[in-house]
């Protein structure tokens, strides 16, 4: 759907910043910026994330998600909460998925209502399920289309979601069963004919991991 209301402001994220602000002391989030809000829980973070719609449609969206800090960093110690992504989210849904009116100020400062409503009757009881790193880490496997037994035999372009897989159980304490992971997406990344350069940092931290898990 095109605009239907003439917008009375020119950026969403600036005017989203003190609107927002209401939520996030509400539900007890900081606030990074006009659209990232953050909860520090214990090794991760939970988050949402406002995201204007594209096409200059007149509402927006509301992600939420779970951070694990330096998953692909796993030796430093400190943390680039601006840096921070969803390993897992969702959407908070709300008129049939159109999202959230932001056609004008007014328009905005309505849905922060409707978002702190619809966000305690979706997003909160989802958090509040998960007790820690090892539950998020079971929740990322049954979100991928990894098999535990199709080891050895998984496509190369399972190779990502292996090494995330195997970097969370690392993050969890399970360094057996890391290593066996993190084994198999380096295979994965070797039978690739080329990789660029990101993809050989990946495999380097892989490598690296796998060292320490070996020499623990």
């Amino acid at each position: 759907m095109r605009n239907s209301v003439t917008k009375d402001y020119k950026s969403f994220s600036s005017v989203s910043k003190s609107r927002f602000r209401k939520m996030a002391k509400e539900l007890g989030y900081e606030q990074l910026s006009g659209i990232n809000y953050i909860k520090q829980r214990d090794g991760w973070f939970e988050g949402f994330s406002l995201q204007a719609s594209s096409y200059g449609n007149d509402f927006f969206y509301i992600n939420y998600g779970i951070s694990v800090p330096n998953l692909w960093e796993p030796f430093d110690e400190e943390i680039n909460l601006k840096n921070l992504g969803y390993s897992l989210s969702h959407r908070l849904h709300h008129n049939s998925g159109q999202g959230f009116p932001n056609g004008t100020k007014v328009q905005i400062e309505e849905s922060v209502d409707l978002a702190i409503e619809k966000y305690m009757e979706q997003a909160s009881p989802w958090f509040n399920k998960i007790n820690g790193l090892t539950d998020i880490t079971e929740m990322y496997f049954n979100s991928t289309d990894l098999e535990e037994n199709k080891l050895g035999e998984h496509d190369s372009f399972l190779c990502l979601k292996a090494a995330n897989y195997g970097l969370f159980l690392f993050k969890s304490g399970d360094l057996e069963n890391s290593l066996v992971w993190l084994k198999e997406a380096g295979r994965l990344y070797s039978e690739e004919e080329y990789l660029e350069d990101y993809e050989i940092d990946q495999k380097n931290t892989i490598n690296n991991v796998i060292k320490v898990i070996k020499s623990a």
